[in-house]
């Protein structure tokens, strides 16, 4: 991965952080009522978001970089990332009833922040899959699940359903962007010697061939 395709993803990230926190605060307008926050604030939250989603994501390069280092064994490897995504999980769909002042709160509603995880990771796994390989499902998965959670901590202590989920959709649109963008990154740039030495190539085999017919 060059310079030139980091600081794409970077900008790019951080602009789609900063448009889905507004449309986020929108929607969940629709559903909770006023949220009490500003638009500029909810800019300023989308790139914040982003930064974050960004770090979360390096930071998961590092660890499946080292990781793939001690456990060469690549279904071993995917094996207990796929136990690690259920942990995390379960962890999510019971924190949300530990939440403080929301006595009104529904069990529903309590289901719908690990639901909303849930469906997009899995969604976003399967376009990585079909995009990629088979191989590419559980490691899609665990990041978007795993990697969202984590990055996600500091909505928690702020206790309200309403800013967990505003920063969840920001973050989980920034992750999608990225883990769907890294297969795109990693791929090896056809220079323009390596294009002059497949037509060098090409020619080499047709002036055989010609060869071979005169013979």
């Amino acid at each position: 991965m060059t310079i030139r395709k980091l600081f794409f993803l970077f900008w790019t990230t951080l602009a789609l952080g900063t448009l889905t926190a507004p449309l986020a605060g929108g929607l969940l307008q629709l559903f909770f009522g006023p949220l009490g926050i500003d638009f500029v604030y909810l800019l300023w939250a989308g790139l914040m978001f982003g930064a974050i989603a960004q770090m979360g994501f390096f930071a998961y390069m590092v660890f499946n970089m080292v990781a793939r280092g001690f456990i060469r064994n690549p279904y071993l490897y995917q094996g207990l990332q796929l136990l690690f995504t259920v942990l995390v999980l379960v962890n999510i769909f019971s924190t949300p009833f530990r939440l403080q002042g929301e006595e009104t709160t529904s069990f529903t509603l309590h289901l719908v922040l690990p639901l909303t995880i849930l469906i997009v990771s899995l969604i976003v796994a399967w376009f990585k899959m079909k995009a990629t390989n088979e191989m590419g499902f559980i490691p899609a998965l665990f990041f978007m699940v795993a990697a969202t959670w984590l990055e996600a901590v500091p909505s928690i202590e702020a206790q309200s359903l309403e800013m967990m989920l505003l920063m969840v959709l920001t973050l989980m649109a920034c992750n999608t962007w990225q883990i769907m963008q890294l297969h795109r990154l990693l791929e090896p740039a056809k220079t323009s010697t390596n294009k002059t030495a497949d037509r060098g190539e090409t020619n080499k085999h047709k002036g055989k061939k010609k060869k071979k017919k005169k013979g």
